[in-house]
């Protein structure tokens, strides 16, 4: 093949692509615009610049708690809910509905001998106490650093048989320069519990159980959604659209076809859970399949209305990979929404995604009733019945 072929080659590829303007904009502008979204979601899960959510209750009610609460309100690490009522089972019920990441009671005076401060963990966020507990240490060593000194005094006392005047005077000078150089040190301040009946485990298969059976309900229902494409190249668009009812019935058959699809995906799926991990997906029928009909009507909406605003199959494949790409990122597919920064878990209730995880760990992990998941199933619906109505409309321009 002589070089003059080849380039005559490259020259027809090189003029369809520029004579396509929405596949040439996709091809050089969204690959940018995915890696500045990506960078954005995976930068936040280095610990760095994430803000976990803590539900927090003084108990203790004392001077330096009140500190200690007053600080971790205004500070930057953490994002602070003061429950009220301010008690122990109120941060486990939040904890465990999933409104929080995770729980801090404070429920001694923090220089008090023993360990002033629990943090209550859902399994299903492993990372979450760990992150948690390293906030509020870094919290009390730059607010309080003055505690930990008085309540290594408070230890050792009734080892070495009290202290005189001149040492308490001492102390309190040295607890005052604390304040004022702060340093870190843990102390043994914290204790840890799980939220009751919690399988360790159990709630993470449930999370990707979700992520896996959106994720791929978009990538099933954008593939059949192309079909639209192949019927307007191969002519069947034209001679459709020439009889009474038009694409209509066309669209409306792939919508049902792609939500029966997806049903069956998510049965694979979450049988495979079940069988594997002992997901109690049977046990929780009569909400997991209203759930999974929601989502995969979502998806087969989306797929048919993102398709049917291009206007060539180039377009629509680039479009589909894009949406389906940061989608899958921003709503949690890929990384844990708490692992990210707090405006992109902000930004993920803006996907299919998130809402179909919450309400699928709703109900497979935290025992969830109707009142907990049927904003989900209404978002989910909505977004599917919106995509098949641009999907209805823009169809009738499939002539050539």
């Amino acid at each position: 093949m002589s070089f003059w072929k080849l380039a005559a080659m490259v020259r027809v590829m090189a003029l369809d692509l520029w004579r396509d303007r929405g596949a040439l904009l996709m091809t050089f502008l969204l690959p940018p615009l995915v890696f500045l979204i990506f960078s954005s979601v995976f930068a936040g899960t280095t610990g760095d610049d994430v803000q976990p959510k803590l539900a927090v209750a003084d108990i203790a009610r004392t001077a330096d708690s009140k500190r200690l609460a007053a600080a971790l309100a205004v500070s930057r690490e953490v994002r602070v809910d003061i429950v009220s009522p301010a008690t122990a089972e109120e941060v486990r019920r939040r904890v465990k509905a999933g409104h929080a990441d995770a729980g801090l009671v404070i429920r001694a005076d923090p220089a008090s001998a023993d360990k002033p401060f629990l943090i209550i963990a859902d399994p299903a966020r492993a990372v979450a106490a760990p992150l948690a507990q390293a906030r509020v240490q870094q919290v009390l060593a730059n607010a309080l650093p003055d505690v930990t000194l008085r309540r290594t005094i408070t230890q050792l006392e009734p080892a070495l048989g009290g202290f005189t005047e001149e040492q308490v005077e001492n102390a309190d000078s040295a607890a005052l320069l604390m304040r004022e150089n702060p340093t870190h040190d843990d102390g043994g301040f914290f204790e840890r519990e799980a939220i009751a009946n919690a399988k360790t485990g159990g709630g993470v298969i449930a999370y990707y159980a979700g992520a896996v059976m959106i994720l791929f309900a978009l990538f099933s229902a954008m593939h059949g959604a192309l079909g639209l494409m192949d019927e307007q190249s191969s002519g069947v668009a034209d001679r459709l659209l020439a009889g009474t009812a038009g694409m209509g019935p066309v669209v409306g058959g792939k919508f049902l076809f792609l939500t029966g699809q997806g049903v069956v995906q998510a049965l694979a799926i979450f049988a495979t859970a079940q069988a594997v991990y002992g997901v109690a997906v049977v046990q929780h029928a009569a909400l997991w399949l209203p759930t999974t009909l929601a989502a995969s009507a979502c998806a087969a909406g989306l797929a048919l209305g993102l398709v049917s605003v291009c206007r060539t199959r180039g377009q629509a494949q680039m479009l589909s990979t894009f949406a389906i790409l940061v989608l899958a990122a921003i709503g949690g597919s890929m990384v844990p929404r708490f692992l990210m920064p707090a405006w992109l878990q902000t930004a993920g209730w803006l996907t299919p995604h998130a809402w179909t995880i919450d309400a699928y760990q709703a109900i497979l992990w935290r025992d969830a009733g109707v009142g907990a998941v049927y904003k989900a199933w209404c978002v989910l619906a909505a977004v599917g019945l919106l995509g098949l109505a641009v999907a209805q409309v823009l169809a009738r321009r499939l002539r050539r």
